[in-house]
């Protein structure tokens, strides 16, 4: 397979070396990384709130990647939690709003379709890319584009990270939830198509195929971020497991910004590096959000919710920085991470922290080449 080369602060990812940890954002070429995480320290003073483990998830319907074993579609839920999910505490998005709420930017989340007319939350702000596309039997997208881009609405504390941004809905799985390289592949293309300048994927395969490495490497030709899980659900969780988490795809290709997830705390939620090394971490375990059918709350776990939370991030650095090239607002996530003490191998440059990437100045441009 060939593939296209990373983006410039992170060597390509080889056959050899693509499953394995990266090296420190300190070696990084052209200071890029270092200048923006000095702008951040500069900008937020203070470090990311410390959460306690809110058990967001006490008495919520679980959303899974799969339809209900009872079969049909995932029920409404008819549960409203007041408090605020420890997400929210833990990477703080408000501190952002009074700059941006994503308001201009768009992301695309392809998965399982998004419920467009049945989520209040997310009103008038989603886009299917197909009429199935803004249907959700399962769930999963719907989550995912809640924690994105949900509404904060009256009596409940949960609300997503870029409240105003636009969603893409682009159905990629199949009616059992299972999906492909190449219908991800597909679900890229038609996310590009559709000018998202954000692709979140919630998908993580075994194997990528070449129609989802073109499809990848196109979007970043054309101005689009993919982010993506570095492993599947039910990898190797803490304390338990022999074996790291496999391969995932595509956040094992290059230019995919890969994403690992963390439970109640800021604990990772593995204790054997994965195979995909994560480029940074957000909460994946124990999150709350939206679901299909109105306004209840739901549960889910994993990393390809720890996804939406870094996809969210991103709108609202588009929104706030519309110039930026996918490589620029890839190092801006990474660079301006807030460092927690865990493995690199683990939760890659730390947990993403909406502020500073929405708030640290751009660094300065880099001056000419001199003439040959």
């Amino acid at each position: 397979m060939t593939c296209a080369p990373r983006r410039p602060h992170l060597p390509p990812r080889t056959d050899a070396d693509r499953h394995g940890p990266r090296p420190p954002l300190g070696r990084l070429p052209r200071g890029t990384a270092r200048t923006l995480a000095v702008l951040a320290v500069l900008t937020v003073a203070a470090p990311l709130a410390a959460a306690s483990p809110v058990a967001a998830d006490t008495g919520l319907p679980r959303i899974n990647a799969v339809p209900p074993r009872s079969g049909g579609c995932v029920k409404p839920s008819k549960q409203h939690p007041v408090d605020v999910p420890w997400p929210q505490q833990y990477i703080a998005p408000s501190r952002a709003w009074d700059t941006t709420r994503g308001a201009g930017a768009v992301v695309a989340v392809v998965d399982t379709g998004v419920d467009a007319t049945r989520s209040p939350a997310l009103a008038g702000r989603v886009t299917p890319a197909s009429p199935a596309s803004g249907t959700d039997c399962i769930g999963h997208g719907t989550f995912v584009a809640g924690l994105i881009a949900a509404a904060p609405r009256p009596g409940t504390g949960f609300a997503g990270v870029a409240p105003e941004a636009r969603i893409v809905a682009v159905r990629a799985t199949a009616s059992d939830g299972s999906a492909t390289a190449n219908s991800v592949a597909a679900g890229i293309e038609a996310a590009v198509a559709r000018r998202a300048r954000v692709i979140a994927v919630p998908i993580a395969l075994p194997e990528g195929s070449p129609a989802l490495t073109a499809a990848v490497r196109d979007a970043g030709r054309r101005g689009a971020l993919v982010i993506a899980p570095a492993y599947a659900a039910g990898g190797t969780l803490t304390g338990s497991g022999d074996a790291p988490a496999p391969a995932a795809y595509p956040a094992a290709l290059p230019d995919v910004l890969a994403v690992a997830a963390l439970g109640p705390g800021g604990v990772p939620d593995q204790r054997l590096a994965p195979r995909t090394a994560p480029d940074l971490a957000a909460p994946g375990n124990a999150v709350m959000s939206i679901g299909p059918g109105g306004t209840g709350s739901f549960t889910g776990d994993g990393a390809e919710m720890a996804t939406a939370f870094v996809a969210g991030t991103a709108a609202l650095a588009v929104a706030a920085h519309p110039d930026l090239t996918p490589a620029r607002l890839a190092d801006r996530l990474t660079s301006t991470a807030y460092r927690i003490p865990a493995d690199e191998a683990l939760v890659g440059a730390g947990t993403v922290d909406p502020a500073a990437a929405d708030t640290a100045p751009a660094p300065a441009p880099a001056p000419p080449a001199p003439p040959a």
